[in-house]
């Protein structure tokens, strides 16, 4: 099952995950919901140094499974990243930067909820 799962997330990671903002230090990194598309969640990572540098960044799985892995370079870095959630199930995901200049590490902790709701009404005809 997690092979199956690793396969269609990365068929389907294509472009970066929760509906909170988060900073870290990597290189003043900012993860932000971006919205979604086909009902799945789209992440925007900024990544905002100003000295062209060199950063790794690994998407995993909770159990340690690399969804997706990219090495990038430049100044005022900014992607995007679709997850999605159906082959995920309730699998939270992990986004790891490595600045790889200056070997400082970042990590967004993306917590996968699912909720079922039911909703009962009473309405007098």
């Amino acid at each position: 099952m997690k092979k199956t799962m690793k396969s269609a997330a990365i068929g389907l990671l294509t472009l970066v995950a929760s509906v909170t903002t988060f900073t870290a230090s990597a290189a003043d990194a900012e993860l932000k919901a971006a919205g979604k598309i086909n009902n799945q969640p789209v992440f925007q990572l900024d990544l905002n140094n100003t000295n062209n540098s060199r950063f790794l960044i690994v998407v995993k799985d909770e159990y340690g499974v690399i969804l997706h892995q990219e090495t990038i370079s430049g100044v005022n870095i900014s992607r995007r990243y679709q997850l999605n959630t159906e082959e995920l199930g309730g699998v939270d995901v992990r986004i790891e930067i490595l600045n790889i200049n200056n070997e400082k590490v970042s990590v967004f902790q993306i917590k996968n909820n699912i909720r079922v709701e039911n909703e009962t009404s009473i309405v007098k005809k």
